[in-house]
């Protein structure tokens, strides 16, 4: 009899991972493409998606039994057709496939199958907080870039440009964080902050955070000043979510993405201000990859 294993996806801004995982949490084979978001590269996500899915499940068919797709999918409330696909990749593979945000699955890559009650807090390319009691799962941003997106990658490089924006007017010079940013990205003059951010993807927009987390490690004070905005930020919607599912102190916080992983300042200030706030939160890693969480999912549904 064959081993069964499911196809998980983690489908972010930056890159795709697709996952084949067996019944004991082992990935049997897995594939890595380009952005799965289509909040970031629009309906060439979903097709990156697929491709990669079909491959995936074409190179582990036979030899494994593929019984169930979960996939989380960054960007995903901007795809007007979700059941419609969902239909015809089953229809196509003859497999069940579940969409769910990347934020859920980061949520359970976080909680497993350990603990009921959770917060996770993803900041990479863009941001978001997810939590469970158990029983309910509310959100705190996830609302994307153009809207109320804060405590992000591309965020904090926003942040800086329209600082150094607002300090020129006021002041009539450029200041030095801002001098050495436009150095970095080859611009002579505050104009060429325009084409740097209505001609670039988020993606490339938010990999220059590098930059900021940087300066701030040498004490630069106003790339720390960013970089702890971007914790209190994140902190408050920590704390809505906490509010609001009234989560006890059993509740565990984990971290996903590149840039509050990367930054001990975001995390610090983050944690610090839920102190201030009588908040205490029992730091885990869980799986470090958050592929892992729609293993946990698909488990906690049954499908294996």
């Amino acid at each position: 009899m064959m081993k069964k294993v499911i196809i998980a996806v983690d489908a972010g801004g930056t890159k795709t991972k697709v996952s084949a995982i067996d019944e004991n949490a082992n990935v049997v084979y897995e594939e890595i493409g380009d952005s799965g978001s289509p909040a970031v590269i629009h309906e060439k996500a979903i097709i990156n998606i697929f491709n990669l899915v079909r491959s995936v499940f074409h190179h582990v068919k036979d030899e494994y039994k593929v019984v169930y797709v979960q996939m989380g999918i960054s960007g995903l409330g901007v795809i007007p057709n979700q059941d419609e696909l969902q239909h015809s990749l089953t229809n196509e593979l003859g497999v069940e496939v579940s969409f769910a945000s990347d934020i859920i699955i980061g949520l359970f890559s976080i909680i497993e199958d350990k603990y009921t009650e959770g917060v996770l807090v993803l900041s990479g390319t863009g941001s978001a907080v997810c939590a469970t009691n158990g029983k309910d799962i509310r959100y705190g941003g996830g609302w994307g870039h153009l809207l109320t997106e804060t405590g992000s990658a591309h965020y904090a490089v926003k942040m800086l440009v329209c600082q150094a924006i607002k300090y020129f007017e006021r002041h009539n010079r450029i200041n030095p964080l801002a001098l050495k940013f436009m150095k970095t990205i080859n611009i002579t003059s505050l104009e060429g902050f325009k084409s740097f951010i209505y001609s670039n993807t988020k993606k490339h927009i938010a990999s220059h955070s590098r930059f900021i987390c940087e300066e701030a490690e040498k004490g630069d004070k106003e790339a720390i000043r960013i970089l702890e905005k971007c914790g209190r930020d994140l902190a408050s919607e920590v704390k809505l979510v906490h509010r609001l599912l009234k989560l006890s102190d059993k509740a565990v916080l984990g971290f996903r993405g590149g840039f509050i992983s990367n930054s001990q300042i975001v995390q610090h200030t983050l944690l610090t201000t839920l102190a201030k706030k009588g908040i205490q939160l029992k730091l885990v890693t869980g799986s470090t990859d958050p592929i892992y969480g729609a293993y946990y999912l698909a488990k906690r549904k049954n499908k294996i």
